[in-house]
């Protein structure tokens, strides 16, 4: 039966047929299961494996129709549930019929939703959904969501099985065979791409084994992508281009091939050193260095050093020598006592002034200051220019008398006089020379030991030169330090007698230049042997690439290490790829798939009316998954949402929904939460009977809605199918407790009889206890309220009780065998029926007669109509049970609860 998969096995990885066998056997693969395939993968791949497993192909007596059977389950009950939305907690569970339909019946904002996401978290959904507490309550306050949920595996005289399940835990797995329909899952088999979650068993296998690979590449993949990183960190530098190493270094990359890599022994051979390499390495520098070409090209560098140490230290002398520091000072010299003869002239042509000590520095320059103001204020003037220009003073622009006048004139002829002009002159040159110096930034000494590090090597001699050289330069620098120090401090006379700079190194360095100019004359005379050369500065660069590595090998060996081991990942991953798998599972779908699962669809488009639009099936693989989408055959990719209306969406999603139930199977429960939305009545009666077939092949259905009408359909095509059924009754109080699971609470016009005499009596009681008072018009709606339920009530027993529900509201239907116990007698019962709905008529909210007297009645009168109408229910109730003989049709299968 299965020889095309035990072919199509044979020539896959061993491991593959070894996970096929164990999925053949045990349905589903352990945590135990996937660590030991991994060992089968890594060994395959040639990666480090202990405690591998001996694989075990699959044959023919691993396979097993069985295999994929799972068996029934059934959903016994729901709750208590704690932290979930604003559910109330700790309420009774809703209780599911085993062997027919439960309908759950809430009207809008009750909670169902709340109950519904419980079941789509638990149970197989299209569309899951996380559970959280109250999003209007304190985060804080919200404890971890909870339920306690009852099932049962296997058929009838199975144990029931409770559990709580706490949000973040792994649902029960037994739960995943019920499947849940809602508004959110029809917007997925409208508009979406789904996966097909129950396939044949041939497919299952095959689909399950894809999955297994994807979650071993994923685990593969984790390590590879860890030592992609590591890899792509660039090894060392420094290595020669050409050298064999780095031959050998450059293909220790990602691109390069398993085979292609250097082995880990062949690296080390590379890195070997040896104290004979020393003595070996040593002997060729000191071959290399006597090259002649050599010899020239370093004395080149050396000459072109030495000459930039030459031009540091002219600056040095220019800058801060013995004659600059001479030449500072004396402008110092020059400008303080151009400075004293300046002031001490003002002193004595200003002596008589009414501000005295006139002359100083900061008075000159003010004075100077107001000439240069008064040349731009009168620029035409014809005069010299003058602080006290044609009588008016630039400083204070007031008119002058005469004293101030002659007072300004003096001014003016001091400010251009000769000791004044003598001491401006000088204190300029002075600042010139200071700001030079100070802006002067010798070669540190560092710098001047690069630049000699070369000449030092030439001999000993040299060596000792330039150390001469930089101690010249630390020196000097020093010397700076203290003028920049002395001229900052004004500290003139230490410029007097600076600390000496030392001798010049000049004429060393000239000499140096000049042997070096001949020497390369010489060495330029001198023959070379261009091949022995050749080889020497080869053999140089490998030797020195050796010891190089000699250094690092440790890490060079890692990292061709890690380059074999990501080869080995990367194997890994492509052995668990599943292109090959998803081609398979395709072919062999539409071969015993697709086909029926058209066909189905098709059947129950038809079952819905949906015929009039052009709807087709599409399948392909995505990763050895099996996808399907419903599809319109337009002209143009559109979504259907856009092109449906909103009951033929709800419609298409359910028929997609019922077409995959076929290949499920007919044991496992569904859970449809509110199908019939925007359906009209012929397509909500049509599923009402397509949802109790299902009940009919054994299927356990559990139906939430908000629909009255289709509450009663669904009951109606329940008894006609012969299947149990069940109502549960949702209910909210007020606008924060939701989810009341009571039958007390079922909405108004689903009462019996009997369940509205005593809501009745309830109302009277409360209605008199609180005080009442037929005067007090403010409880005229109270009162109105209590008769219209009378009255209801009335017309409930004729339809209840005297028809015997023959024809019922919500029902298209007449129960014609009920006549048989129909109990109407128009003489007795026409005129109490007629007086208490009159009765009723005067307080119920009609527009009352003008005759009619408005106050209200009395609480006796309340409580003798009342009684009239308990008094008639009892006779009339009676007289019907008399007649009953046998169980009646209408009461169906009774439901069994768990």
């Amino acid at each position: 039966m299965y020889n095309q998969l035990l072919v199509w096995a044979s020539k896959r990885p061993i491991w593959q047929q070894d996970a096929l066998r164990r999925l053949a056997q045990n349905g589903e693969l352990t945590s135990e299961d996937f660590a030991e395939l991994e060992l089968l993968v890594r060994k395959n791949a040639g990666l480090s494996a202990e405690n591998v497993p001996e694989p075990v192909p699959v044959a023919a007596e691993h396979l097993s129709q069985a295999a994929s059977d799972s068996p029934e389950i059934a959903l016994a009950s729901l709750g208590p549930v704690r932290n979930v939305d604003r559910l109330t907690p700790n309420q009774p569970p809703l209780r599911f019929a085993v062997n027919g339909v439960t309908v759950i019946y809430g009207p809008n904002a009750s909670g169902k939703s709340g109950y519904c996401r419980i079941a789509k978290q638990l149970c197989r959904s299209q569309s899951p959904v996380r559970l959280r507490g109250s999003v209007y309550d304190d985060a804080a306050q919200n404890g971890t969501p909870e339920v306690q949920v009852a099932f049962r595996v296997g058929g009838s005289g199975q144990p029931k099985e409770e559990r709580v399940w706490r949000d973040g835990e792994e649902p029960p797995a037994e739960l995943s065979r019920i499947s849940v329909f809602d508004a959110t899952t029809a917007r997925v088999y409208v508009d979406k791409q789904r996966k097909i979650e129950f396939l044949p068993y041939e497919l299952d296998l095959m689909n399950k084994l894809g999955l297994a690979c994807k979650k071993l590449e994923k685990s593969f993949r984790i390590s590879l992508d860890a030592l992609d990183a590591t890899v792509k960190t660039p090894l060392p530098d420094g290595f020669h281009e050409g050298t064999a190493i780095q031959n050998e270094l450059e293909i220790l990359m990602p691109s390069t091939s398993l085979p292609d890599l250097p082995s880990e022994q062949s690296l080390r051979e590379l890195g070997a050193w040896t104290t004979e390499m020393d003595s070996e390495i040593f002997g060729i520098d000191e071959q290399l260095r006597q090259d002649p070409k050599s010899m020239i090209s370093l004395r080149k560098k050396v000459k072109q050093s030495i000459e930039i140490v030459k031009g540091e230290i002219s600056k040095i002398e220019d800058n801060f020598g013995d004659a600059a520091i001479t030449a500072i000072y004396r402008s110092q010299q020059k400008a303080e006592h151009c400075r004293r003869a300046a002031e001490a002239e003002a002193k004595e042509l200003f002596s008589d002034q009414p501000i005295s000590d006139l002359g100083s520095e900061t008075w000159r320059k003010m004075l100077k200051y107001a000439r240069e103001f008064a040349t731009r204020v009168f620029p035409d003037d014809t005069l010299p220019p003058q602080i006290a220009n044609g009588g008016i003073c630039v400083l204070c622009q007031q008119n002058l008398n005469e004293d101030a006048a002659a007072r300004m004139s003096a001014f003016d002829e001091y400010i251009s006089g000769r000791a004044t002009e003598e001491s401006i002159v000088a204190a300029q040159q002075f600042a010139e020379h200071q700001d030079k110096l100070m802006a002067f930034s010798p070669k540190k000494r560092k710098e001047i030991d690069f630049l000699l590090s070369e000449y030092a090597t030439l001999s000993d001699a040299h060596k000792e030169h330039a150390a001469t050289i930089t101690t010249f330069f630390e020196n000097a620098g020093e010397r700076l330090e203290t003028v920049k120090y002395a001229l900052q401090k004004k500290l003139y006379n230490i410029l007097e007698n600076p600390s000496p700079l030392p001798n010049s190194p000049v004429n060393l360095l000239l000499g140096e230049v000049n042997k070096l100019e001949h020497e390369i004359v010489d060495l330029e005379s001198v023959g070379r042997d261009e091949e022995k050369l050749a080889r020497l500065k080869t053999r140089h660069l490998e030797l020195l690439d050796r010891r190089r590595l000699s250094q690092m090998i440790e890490h060079i060996v890692e990292r061709r290490n890690h380059l074999e081991e990501r080869f080995r990942f990367e194997a890994c991953t492509k052995q668990c790829r599943t292109g090959e798998i998803t081609r398979r599972i395709t072919d062999r779908r539409r071969e015993v798939l697709t086909r029926n699962l058209k066909e189905t669809l098709q059947m129950e488009l038809k079952r819905l009316k949906l015929t009039h639009i052009p709807l087709d099936l599409t399948d392909r693989g995505r990763n050895a998954e099996s996808i399907v989408e419903v599809v319109l055959t337009t002209q143009q990719k559109v979504n259907k949402s856009d092109i449906l209306s909103e009951g033929e969406q709800r419609a298409l999603a359910l028929a997609c929904f019922l077409s995959e139930l076929q290949e499920i199977g007919s044991n496992h429960a569904i859970i449809v939460d509110d199908p019939v939305s925007s359906l009209d009545n012929n397509r909500m009666r049509a599923v009402a009977k397509r949802l109790a077939d299902e009940a009919c092949k054994g299927r356990q259905v559990i139906v939430f809605t908000h629909n009255i009408w289709f509450h009663y359909m669904l009951l109606t095509e329940s008894r006609r199918a012969k299947v149990g059924w069940h109502c549960e009754w949702m209910s909210s109080k007020g606008g924060s407790s939701f989810g009341w699971i009571d039958e007390s609470n079922k909405p108004w016009q689903m009462k019996k009889v009997s369940e509205r005499l005593s809501i009745i009596c309830r109302k009277y009681y409360e209605l008199t206890n609180s005080g009442y008072d037929n005067a007090d018009q403010g409880l005229r709606p109270a009162v109105n309220e209590l008769y219209m339920m009378m009255r209801e009530t009335w017309e409930r027993i004729i339809e209840e009780i005297l028809f015997n529900n023959t024809v019922q509201r919500f029902r298209p239907e007449i129960m014609t065998q009920s006549l048989k116990e129909a109990c109407f007698d128009p003489l007795a019962d026409y005129p109490p029926i007629f007086e208490g709905m009159k009765q009723c008529s005067h307080y119920s909210g009609h527009d009352p007669a003008p005759s009619i007297p408005p106050d209200l009645p009395d609480s006796d009168q309340i409580a003798h109509d009342i009684e009239e109408l308990k008094n008639f229910f009892v006779m009339a109730n009676d007289r019907r049970s008399k007649l009953r003989k046998a169980k009646p049709y209408k009461h169906g299968v009774k439901a069994d609860l768990l």
